[in-house]
C-alpha cells in the first residue's frame, strides 16, 4: 500500500508540474503575440471566477457549537478558462485553510497535506464530430444511475474523473462517449480505475427524424466498470465490477415518459456491509403538461446500488453514480431540518406532483393564482437475510416507512405590488435510517412527525425596492421512548428581507426552538446578513447562530454542525 501511495503522489507531482507549464504558456502567449503585433482578441479568451467562503467560530455549548482552535476557517476556489477556436483549457485552484465545519477535513490533509492545490485541470479539443478531453472532467450517462460526476461545493462534494474522455457524433441524433481514468479523492485519486462508455440516440433527429409528427423519442445504453485490486486476506472480492443501464424516453403531444433500468454485479464494500448481492435499480417518470396544468408521477426501486471508485469508501465520497431522491426539495428553512437522503442499499419510492394555474379573470378575481400539490413516500424493501453476506429481496416494499411527505402551496398575486405564498407540509422522517443513527434492525431516535406551515408576503415598496417577510411554524412530535437529538420539538421563525435593486440586500431572521424537551435548550438562533452586488462582484457578510442538522442537495446529504460567528462570502466572475 505504501508503494502504491508513493507512486500515486509521484504521478500527481508530475501532473502538477505539467499543469503549471501549460498555465504559464497560456498566460505568456497573449503578451508574446501582442509583442508581435497581434491584438489579444486574436489570441483567445481568458475567463474565470472566484469564490471565497470565510467563517469565524465561537464555542456555544447551548446549541452544540464546538471549540475551533483556528477560530477562522475558509474555502476558496479560483477557476481559469482559456478558449481559442476549437481548443479549451482550464484549471481550478482550491484552498482549504482549514475546511469549514461540515466539509470533510481530508480536503485539508490529503495530498501534500497543505489543503492547497490544483486538483482540477483539463484541455479539450472539439470539432464537428469529435471531442477529446485530457485531464479532469464531469460526465453523466442517462439519469446518472451508473455514472454521474459533478461538483456541489455547499456539500464539499466533487467526484470528477482525472483521465481521458472522447465523444463521437457519427451522425445527427447519435452520440458515443468513452472514458478512462481515476476519480478524485480530495487532493489524491481513488484506488480504483474507472472505465465507461455510453451510446445515446435521439430518434427525433436520427436520419432526419424517424418518428411521426408530434412524437419524440430517445434510447440509450451505458456501461461503467471499476478495477481495484483485491487485498482482502479473508474474502474473495471481485476486482472488476461492472454496472450497466438501458433507458428509453417517449413523448407525444403533451405527454412524456422516461424509463431506465440499471444493474450492477456483486460489489462487497464498506458502504453495503460486504453484501455479495447484485444490485439493480428501476426508475420511471411520466408527465403531462398543458397550458396552466402540469402532472408528474414517478417511481423508483433501488436495491444495493451503492457504487464507488474505492470499495473501502463510506459517506458520500468517491461515489460513481447518482440515485435521484424522488422527493420534493424543500427550501423553507425550518423544514430543511428533516430532508431526505437517498438510501442506495435499498428503497422503494413513489411521488406525485400536480400544478395548476387559476388564470386572471377567473372566479378568484383579476389576478393569477398558482396551486401546487405534492406527495411522496419512501419505503424500505422487503428483505430477509439468508446469511452474513446475502439476502433475499422481494420486488415490492415492506411496511417500514423511511419518509413520507404531503404538501401543498398556493401563490397568489394581487396586482404588481403584492404577492402571497402559503404552504403546508406534513412529513414522517425515520431519523435512525436517514441520518444513520442506528442500524436498520434497531430503534433509537425513531420516527419524527412534523407539521409545517409558512406564510410569505412580498411587497413592492418603491421602484426597484421590495420587502419580503416569512412567518414559519413547525410542530414536531417524536416516537414514544425515543432518544431526542439536541434540536427537537416545536419551532417558530420570522424573517424580513429588504432589497434595493440591483445592489443591496438586507436580511434578518430568528429561529426559536421553543418546544425543545430541555428548557435550557429552548433558545433563539438569530441571524443577520448584508449583501452587495455590483456587476460581476457579490459580497455578503453576516453574523448569527446556525443550528446543526443535515444539508441535502438532490438526495446527497452531509451533516452541518451548529456554529456561532461571522461569515463573509465573496464571488466574482471575469
Amino acid at each position: 500500500m505504501k508503494k502504491s501511495s508513493h507512486s500515486a503522489n509521484k504521478s500527481h507531482a508530475k501532473n502538477f508540474t505539467r499543469t503549471i507549464t501549460i498555465v504559464c504558456v497560456l498566460c505568456i502567449a497573449p503578451f508574446t503575440m501582442k509583442s508581435q503585433g497581434y491584438d489579444i482578441q486574436d489570441v483567445g479568451t481568458i475567463s474565470g471566477s472566484l469564490q471565497s467562503d470565510i467563517q469565524t467560530y465561537t464555542k456555544d455549548s447551548l446549541i452544540g457549537a464546538p471549540e475551533v482552535p483556528e477560530r477562522v476557517l475558509s474555502n476558496t476556489f479560483v477557476n481559469l478558462r482559456f478558449v481559442r477556436g476549437k481548443f479549451t483549457a482550464g484549471l481550478r485552484y482550491e484552498s482549504y485553510q482549514n475546511p469549514l465545519l461540515g466539509i470533510d477535513p481530508r480536503y485539508g490533509t490529503s495530498g501534500a497535506g497543505t489543503g492547497i492545490g490544483i486538483p482540477f485541470r483539463f484541455a479539450t479539443y472539439t470539432d464537428d464530430i469529435f471531442e477529446i478531453t485530457a485531464g479532469n472532467f464531469y460526465e453523466q450517462f442517462g439519469s446518472g444511475m451508473v455514472l454521474r460526476t459533478y461538483e456541489e461545493r455547499n456539500l464539499g462534494f466533487d467526484n470528477s474523473i482525472d483521465g481521458l474522455r472522447m465523444k463521437f457524433t457519427p451522425t445527427a441524433g447519435m452520440k458515443v462517449t468513452a472514458l478512462l481514468g481515476k476519480q478524485r479523492a480530495f487532493f489524491d485519486v481513488s484506488a480504483g480505475i474507472m472505465r465507461g462508455g455510453d451510446v445515446s440516440i435521439d430518434l427525433t433527429e436520427l436520419a432526419g427524424g424517424i418518428l411521426p409528427n408530434d412524437m419524440r423519442g430517445s434510447i440509450g445504453i451505458s456501461a461503467v466498470s471499476r478495477f481495484q485490486e483485491d487485498k482482502n486476506p479473508f474474502l474473495n472480492l471481485p476486482q472488476n465490477v461492472m454496472a450497466w443501464s438501458a433507458r428509453a424516453g417517449l413523448g407525444y403531444s403533451d405527454f412524456m415518459m422516461d424509463l431506465e433500468y440499471a444493474y450492477k454485479i456483486n460489489d462487497p464494500g464498506a458502504a453495503n456491509l460486504l453484501s455479495y448481492n447484485t444490485g439493480n435499480a428501476l426508475y420511471v417518470n411520466m408527465s403531462y403538461a398543458t397550458n396552466g396544468f402540469g402532472l408528474n408521477v414517478s417511481g423508483k426501486r433501488i436495491d444495493n446500488m451503492d457504487f464507488r471508485s474505492d470499495r473501502t469508501a463510506t459517506g458520500f465520497v468517491q461515489q460513481v453514480n447518482y440515485l435521484p431522491a424522488l422527493t420534493k426539495q424543500h427550501t423553507w428553512r425550518l423544514i430543511t431540518l428533516y430532508p431526505y437522503a437517498t438510501q442506495p442499499t435499498g428503497e422503494f419510492g413513489l411521488q406525485g406532483d400536480m400544478t395548476f394555474t387559476i388564470p386572471k379573470g377567473g372566479f378568484l378575481g383579476s389576478d393569477e393564482t398558482t396551486v401546487s400539490i405534492n406527495a411522496s413516500m419512501i419505503h424500505a424493501l422487503d428483505t430477509t437475510h439468508t446469511d452474513q453476506y446475502h439476502y433475499d429481496a422481494k420486488f415490492m416494499w415492506s411496511n417500514r416507512i423511511y419518509y413520507r411527505d404531503i404538501n401543498a402551496e398556493v401563490i397568489r398575486k394581487f396586482g404588481r405590488n403584492f404577492k402571497v405564498t402559503a404552504s403546508y407540509i406534513n412529513l414522517q422522517y425515520d431519523q435512525d435510517i436517514i441520518e444513520r443513527r442506528a442500524s436498520p434492525d434497531e430503534t433509537k431516535y425513531g420516527v419524527v412527525t412534523a407539521n409545517f406551515a409558512v406564510l410569505e408576503l412580498w411587497f413592492s415598496t418603491a421602484r426597484g425596492q421590495a420587502l419580503r417577510t416569512e412567518f414559519q411554524y413547525m410542530a414536531v412530535s417524536h416516537q414514544p421512548g425515543a432518544v431526542l437529538a439536541l434540536q427537537n420539538g416545536d419551532w417558530a421563525m420570522i424573517l424580513a428581507e429588504y432589497s434595493i435593486s440591483p445592489s443591496w440586500f438586507f436580511t434578518l431572521f430568528d429561529e426559536y426552538n421553543y418546544g425543545n424537551a430541555s428548557e435550557e435548550l429552548q433558545v433563539h438562533y438569530p441571524n443577520a446578513t448584508v449583501a452587495f452586488t455590483t456587476g460581476a462582484l457579490r459580497l455578503q457578510g453576516g453574523y448569527g447562530r446556525v443550528r446543526g442538522g443535515i444539508l441535502c442537495v438532490g438526495g446527497i446529504c452531509r451533516p452541518v454542525p451548529a456554529s456561532n460567528g461571522f461569515t463573509l462570502n465573496t464571488t466574482y466572475t471575469f
